[in-house]
């Protein structure tokens, strides 16, 4: 996030743009929970000073998907994130655990093969945020209430709650195909 700044300053991000024949034949979608998405935040994202929490999101997939990627995403005072998925037939699938969250691992994670998960499973992701001394990412001090922006000017001194996964309609056996990258056009 980039916020107001006094200094002079360079972006130095960039993006390849590469040319296709013609439309994805299966585009990549998004969902994205909690904060500023489809899911809400439970209870609502407001950390008093002096207090550790746990807040939750779920979300019921409305169809059959293979996921490719998932994305925990929390600020400063988050503590640990957790997900797993819940299909309707009880099985549970581990999807991601942090138990000691580090603000810099806000990365997207790739699984080894496309992971089938049902329609009508249940994503759970859950969080706990640690508004206290003993955080030492805390950048209050003394700790005051953090809380989740209600639109997108937000500075990493906000707090967010979100769990970001991309995924395409299931096809038979997409279970099979590997996501690892092919590295065998690399010299050793």
């Amino acid at each position: 996030h980039y916020g107001p700044t006094p200094i002079d300053a360079y972006d130095r991000s960039y993006f390849n743009v590469f040319y296709a024949d013609g439309p994805p034949k299966r585009p990549i979608q998004e969902w994205m929970l909690g904060t500023l998405g489809i899911s809400e935040v439970v209870p609502p994202l407001v950390v008093p000073p002096d207090t550790v929490m746990k807040v939750e999101t779920n979300f019921t997939v409305p169809q059959d998907v293979s996921l490719l990627t998932i994305n925990p995403h929390m600020h400063l005072i988050g503590r640990s994130f957790k997900a797993w998925a819940t299909t309707p037939s009880g099985e549970e699938i581990p999807l991601i655990s942090v138990p000691k969250w580090d603000f810099r691992w806000q990365y997207f994670y790739t699984f080894h093969e496309m992971l089938k998960v049902p329609k009508g499973t249940i994503i759970h992701a859950e969080g706990v945020y640690d508004n206290t001394l003993d955080n030492p990412n805390n950048p209050y001090d003394p700790p005051k209430t953090v809380v989740e922006p209600v639109n997108r000017d937000m500075k990493t001194t906000d707090e967010m709650f979100q769990f970001i996964i991309t995924f395409l309609p299931y096809q038979d056996g997409d279970e099979n195909i590997s996501l690892e990258p092919d590295t065998s056009r690399y010299k050793q």
